[in-house]
């Protein structure tokens, strides 16, 4: 599982449904949104946007809702 540091929060890998993983978003010690991808594909493009330095600000969480870090 993989850790990724931005300014002000970190997002963190877990766990989910078997090879899917999601993604907590922690600010200030508290998780204020979790990533859940659709399939393996979706979260593939997510840990590339990670590693590339984007931002989660803006995103959807799986979920219908948008991240406002």
């Amino acid at each position: 599982m993989k850790t990724w540091e931005r300014k002000g929060y970190t997002v963190v890998e877990k766990e989910f449904d078997h090879d899917l993983h999601e993604f907590e978003v922690v600010k200030g010690g508290e998780v204020v949104a979790t990533i859940t991808p659709a399939d393996l594909d979706d979260m593939n493009r997510i840990i590339e946007d990670l590693d590339n330095g984007e931002d989660v600000n803006g995103w959807e969480d799986g979920m219908g809702n948008t991240i406002s870090v």
